[in-house]
């Protein structure tokens, strides 16, 4: 196999990732947010939309949930979101022009991958295995696609990892302020994308850095990144209060009971990580991975502060972590290297041949997995919103007033993103007529609902009688 190896180039196995990559997704480009965490991908639609048609601003991001004020409230740093709006102000606003976002940066992910693996393993070919296989891990398959800010996260990590140990190898100031940028970019836009620090903390001891004066720059290396990180959420919480409007949770919330918890590490342990957090594709070379590792490099201080540092997020998430599978992509360059490690210490070669395979056969089942999610029924999505020709008159009917009351809608944000509104957000039927009367007596100026047969009944309630002004499919809207 070295022989048939040697003929490829370093740009060979990245060209052939890249191809991967968009021939694996050409179909699903066109399409606007849609599938599973829609919710999450409006919000981060929403913010972006908001910054091209109101305020560019970057300090100062707005939600369309946003009751009668101007809608600021603090989520996580908005790289994501304001690149995307950047887009918008150079070619106009468009519904899948963020899938085309997500794809260049998940792309650079893959390269990312490639070129930290090809760090500790000095082979293309491992390097390789790496980047296919995390083109293979179904969370990475469905969000290098999406509009989620973990992806730019996961990518400006993998980025900051690969410029951490160059400096370690030959420290320079090239190589300090690649990672101090990518490291703060990765931590700003999420925190817990700083865990490579574990791994970095590991090399520093191991090679008794702290002895040295070079540890001065690593501090304050370290010092910056943190600080920033720190510091973008301590301003996110002075925008929540602005509003009190609290649509983004910075907060530690864990779940309640110790059965519950057992519960949810079992689903974790034998559904998620299977299906969707590693894949099967990857499966087997990850737990031979795990079986080296743990054989022979268990005292590696690298290997015992980053199973630390997961284990604390893993505790410290595990209640987002039953909802919020995108939150995992942090794992996938430690599973990838400790996986492809594994597999390449096998001695038995029908067993290596055989992983080899499965790992080949991985984007595939990402592919099986996921693609249900960009099927129609199963958009959640109502497709008269969606559907191009709508858009006009959708955003014709919106701007006639600059307060509305939208649902029922559980979101809070999908319904509100793409009726391209503003306003209160009815939930659900259990909030009854007097949650109308408190919203139009705060300044909602009208309803969009596709639910009329509950709306007409607490209009009745409140002895109203409001105007349809139109309707778009079973959408109709009301002015008071």
């Amino acid at each position: 196999m070295e022989s048939f190896l040697s003929r490829f180039k370093r740009w060979h196995f990245i060209l052939v990732l890249i191809l991967m990559q968009i021939l694996s997704h050409f179909t699903y480009l066109k399409l606007p947010a849609v599938g599973n965490h829609v919710w999450r991908q409006c919000n981060t639609l929403a913010v972006a939309r908001n910054y091209y048609q109101e305020d560019m601003n970057i300090l100062y991001p707005r939600i369309d949930k946003r009751y009668h004020t101007n809608g600021i409230t603090g989520p996580q740093f908005t790289s994501y979101d304001y690149t995307l709006a950047l887009i918008y102000k150079a070619f106009g606003f468009s519904q899948n022009a963020h899938r085309y976002l997500s794809l260049i940066i998940g792309i650079f992910a893959i390269i990312g991958m490639f070129y930290l693996a090809h760090y500790y393993f000095q082979s293309d070919f491992l390097a390789f295995l790496c980047g296919l296989g995390l083109i293979g891990i179904p969370e990475f398959y469905y969000h290098s696609i999406n509009a989620v800010p973990d992806l730019l996260a996961l990518t400006a990590m993998i980025w900051g990892w690969f410029g951490f140990q160059k400096y370690m190898e030959r420290p320079s100031l090239k190589w300090a302020l690649f990672t101090v940028l990518l490291m703060t970019l990765a931590g700003m836009t999420k925190i817990m994308f700083l865990i490579p620090g574990f791994v970095f903390l590991g090399d520093i001891i191991q090679q008794k850095t702290y002895r040295k004066l070079a540890m001065i720059p690593i501090l304050i290396m370290g010092f910056v990144v943190i600080s920033a990180s720190l510091g973008w959420y301590y301003w996110a919480n002075i925008l929540t209060s602005m509003n009190g409007i609290y649509e983004f949770v910075h907060e530690v919330r864990f779940i309640e009971g110790w059965g519950n918890r057992a519960q949810t590490l079992l689903d974790n342990v034998f559904k998620d990580i299977p299906e969707t957090w590693v894949g099967y594709g990857f499966l087997l070379m990850f737990v031979t991975g795990i079986y080296f590792v743990v054989k022979k490099r268990i005292h590696d201080l690298r290997v015992l502060f980053v199973f630390f540092g997961v284990l604390l997020f893993y505790v410290a998430m595990q209640y987002q972590l039953r909802v919020h599978g995108y939150y995992t992509l942090l794992f996938a360059p430690f599973v990838l290297l400790i996986g492809v490690w594994g597999w390449s210490r096998l001695q038995n070669g029908l067993m290596k041949q055989l992983m080899l395979v499965l790992l080949m056969l991985s984007p595939v089942w990402a592919w099986a997995r996921i693609n249900r999610n960009w099927q129609e029924q199963n958009f959640r999505v109502a497709r008269e919103l969606i559907v191009p020709q709508n858009q006009e008159k959708i955003r014709y009917l919106s701007a006639q007033r600059k307060y509305w009351l939208v649902g029922p809608d559980q979101s809070g944000c999908v319904d509100f993103y793409y009726l391209q509104a503003k306003g209160f957000p009815w939930y659900n039927l259990e909030e009854k007529s007097d949650l109308f009367d408190k919203f139009i007596k705060d300044g909602a100026e009208g309803l969009i609902t596709n639910d009329t047969i509950h709306a007409q009944e607490y209009f009745r309630d409140l002895k109203m009688n409001p105007k349809c002004i139109g309707s778009v499919g079973s959408y109709y809207w009301y002015v008071f």
